[in-house]
């Protein structure tokens, strides 16, 4: 029991980006201009500034919805931790924080649910934060996966 145990969690801690085969699975279409709106009108109630699209992030969050979509599984880590998920694509960051949600509607949906939830809600309102990108896609189930990243991306010196 202790080997199979001990079997489970490697194999669970060594998921790397790129390592699970989305092509079951098929991307939603987002109304991405909304979602950043509604994202935005939510930080300035609260006295933040505007976030910026970020194609990086997007990208990311692309891959992670589709991760999750194609396992079935709602979970930060289907395919390794965000940091190293988001370092897969180039995103030199400074901060970083993920929202995932699973079989919501539509794009006002998912972002309301994440309004409400008080974890979730704190990571749309980082004031460090600076850029999202968001996505979500659907696997054999038919269920969306939503996927929003979160981030700052810290400016190479050379």
């Amino acid at each position: 029991m202790a080997a199979l145990a001990a079997v489970l969690f490697a194999t669970g801690c060594t998921a790397t980006p790129g390592s699970i085969d989305v092509a079951s699975t098929r991307e939603i279409s987002v109304d991405r201009s909304a979602g950043l709106a509604r994202v935005n009108a939510f930080r300035s109630t609260h006295g933040l500034p505007a976030l910026r699209y970020s194609s990086v992030l997007d990208e990311a969050a692309t891959r992670q919805a589709r991760a999750m979509a194609a396992r079935g599984k709602l979970s930060h880590s289907v395919e390794g931790a965000l940091p190293a998920r988001v370092k897969a694509y180039g995103y030199n960051y400074g901060s970083v924080a993920e929202n995932i949600g699973w079989n919501y509607p539509s794009t006002a949906a998912v972002i309301r649910g994440w309004e409400n939830s008080a974890g979730h809600r704190r990571n749309l309102l980082k004031p460090e934060v600076t850029e999202i990108g968001f996505a979500a896609a659907t696997g054999r189930n038919g269920q969306p996966y939503w996927a929003m990243i979160l981030g700052t991306q810290v400016k190479r010196r050379g």
